[in-house]
């Protein structure tokens, strides 16, 4: 039985097995002295960056990497706060399970709870199809310095 869980130990074994298969099927090769995990851990205290992963037998096989973001005008008159996924992965082996989506379920759930209405995420066009059948619209009215479409999600 899977379970979902609030994570933020960003260097533990199990949490870098995980993020270093995710690069790896992106085709980038971590080495064993990498700073990665020290700045997904400086993106928390900084960013605010959280992580709900899932696990099986007390092993991590899926998770969503995500934030808060708050946007305002100059003024500060008017003021919006969004979700933000920053990365989402599952294990090729773990996959065509729902797993992904349980773990967007668990992110709209948080934002909800934290009167969040909307989601925004970069996407590239290998996962288009997956985000629209989880709702999510392209939305051209957003650019990307990463030239990825963005896409977002009222909720």
């Amino acid at each position: 039985m899977e379970s979902f869980e609030y994570f933020n130990d960003f260097k533990s074994d199990e949490f870098k097995n995980i993020f270093t298969e995710y690069y790896l099927g992106e085709g980038i090769t971590l080495s064993k002295d990498t700073k990665v995990f020290d700045e997904i851990e400086n993106s928390s205290k900084k960013h605010g960056t959280k992580c709900i992963v899932c696990k099986k037998s007390n092993k991590i096989f899926g998770f969503i990497l995500f934030r808060i973001v708050k946007l305002c005008d100059e003024k500060h008159f008017f003021k919006y706060n969004f979700g933000y996924i920053e990365e989402l992965y599952v294990a090729e082996n773990a996959r065509n399970n729902h797993v992904a989506s349980r773990l967007i379920e668990q992110f709209e759930s948080y934002l909800k709870q934290n009167g969040i209405k909307a989601i925004v995420l970069t996407a590239e066009e290998k996962v288009y199809d997956f985000y629209k059948k989880q709702g999510f619209e392209e939305d051209n009215s957003m650019s990307c310095k990463n030239k990825l479409k963005c896409f977002t999600k009222k909720i």
